[in-house]
């Protein structure tokens, strides 16, 4: 028996005066069934859209979804989104159903959901309704489509992504048929939109285990349909002492190295995309790739921008590839240089990149590479609890002392403020409004 909360309670309790059937659907009594907390809560019901809402009449409602029969009722204690029992109509652009018939059969609206660990019902009295096995492969913790494979996934290109996302999260596998369809439909993706694709791609990435998921993507050829610009990594080699993987092996690798951070993660997903573009090969066979870097950056940015990520995310991401090969310094004067440059916590994810990236490498040739950084990790740590100064903010003076001085608004004032922080980051001592105006005073 599933504990409902009493705000669930009360909304089928509400549509059972109202002479309706209602249950609680979906992914939260997946999440239910495995003991994890649901995100939220779904009802569905056999009255219609307008019999829902006046049901709940005492209460504010949203057609969120009215012409797929969606309300959401807004209660104190949080949002509850109520569905009438439908059935879907024909799809024409592998994504969205021409139209949807509402229905009062519950198995009916079961039958059109994406996975069987995702068509199952809860009512209190009546419990778990499960007509596709779902408990079954909850048990067995398999990922399986509701019928035929090869047809959900042409109706909706969307729950192939759907299909690796919750393998990353619920740490499941797929079933055999649905990669096999995977495979074969993946290309319909390319009618799917940015948005919905990032939305489903940030979920794998900082999932707890991504790299047998992405390997997965990666044979089925789903993650090449998401990204064509994989497509020349995939079993691409390279002939030289650092790696002794293929570009394809080597980005998954460092992405399953690292934190699950999303954006250091998608730096690491794009931060060798390049590499074909660039290969050189010298005359003894050793494979080179100058200026991948920032061949890649480029191509990430394209790529960010086609999948509607926000702009505050494409300029790190792309700035963390840009200085994915840059070495990190260990002394505190370099590190200060460094932190008045990008800021502390591109600092942070730039060396959880950089670490992530010498993981994936031959360790036999990266040892003492990787030693290095761990060692830049710790002089950072051991820096931010000095309170280093590394910002114009953190100078003993500002603009408003140097106009007092004399100065006039505008480039000599700024160029006057950056030298004083030059020389802060070389001797931290001399940040004092004695020592700074004085020099301040002395350029004037």
């Amino acid at each position: 028996m599933l504990v409902l909360p009493n705000y669930i309670q009360y909304c089928i309790d509400t549509l059972e005066r109202g002479g309706f059937a209602a249950f609680a659907v979906g992914g939260c009594v997946r999440d239910s069934l495995l003991a994890r907390a649901p995100n939220d809560w779904d009802l569905c019901t056999d009255a219609l859209p307008s019999q829902i809402a006046a049901c709940f009449s005492s209460e504010k409602t949203i057609p969120t979804g009215i012409k797929h029969g969606t309300l959401t009722v807004i209660l104190e204690q949080g949002k509850v989104e109520i569905t009438t029992f439908r059935s879907d109509g024909v799809y024409l652009d592998h994504r969205h159903p021409v139209g949807v018939t509402f229905t009062r059969s519950l198995e009916q609206d079961l039958s059109r959901r994406d996975f069987t660990v995702n068509a199952m019902a809860y009512h209190p009295a009546r419990g778990i309704v499960d007509p596709f096995g779902g408990e079954r492969d909850l048990a067995a913790r398999r990922l399986r489509c509701v019928g035929a494979a090869l047809e959900r996934f042409n109706e909706d290109a969307l729950r192939i992504l759907r299909l690796f996302r919750f393998c990353a999260q619920l740490e499941f596998a797929a079933d055999p048929d649905a990669l096999a369809a995977a495979r074969l439909c993946g290309g319909n993706l390319a009618r799917i939109s940015g948005e919905r694709i990032n939305v489903e791609l940030d979920k794998i990435l900082i999932s707890r285990r991504p790299e047998p998921v992405l390997a997965q993507m990666l044979d089925t050829g789903v993650l090449q349909a998401v990204i064509p610009e994989f497509a020349p990594c995939v079993d691409f080699v390279q002939n030289n002492a650092y790696h002794n993987r293929t570009v394809d092996k080597h980005i998954i690798a460092a992405v399953g190295a690292s934190p699950p951070e999303r954006d250091v993660r998608l730096a690491l997903l794009l931060h060798d995309i390049g590499k074909p573009r660039c290969f050189r090969e010298d005359d003894k066979g050793v494979s080179h790739f100058g200026g991948h870097q920032h061949v890649s950056a480029g191509m990430a940015r394209q790529i960010l921008t086609r999948l509607r990520y926000d702009n505050d995310t494409s300029r790190r991401v792309v700035l963390l590839i840009e200085r994915h090969d840059q070495d990190i310094p260990t002394d505190a004067a370099g590190l200060r240089r460094l932190l008045s440059r990008i800021g502390e916590q591109t600092l942070r994810q730039l060396i959880a990149v950089r670490i992530a990236d010498t993981h994936a490498k031959d360790p036999a040739a990266t040892a003492t590479r990787l030693e290095r950084l761990i060692c830049a990790y710790s002089a950072l740590e051991d820096l931010m609890r000095q309170g280093p100064v590394f910002r114009r903010g953190d100078l003993a003076v500002n603009g408003g002392d140097l106009l007092a001085l004399g100065y006039q608004k505008g480039k000599a004032l700024g160029n006057a403020l950056d030298t004083l922080m030059e020389l802060v980051l070389d001797d931290p001592d001399k940040n004092t409004k004695e020592i700074l105006l004085a020099r301040a005073k002395e350029w004037l």
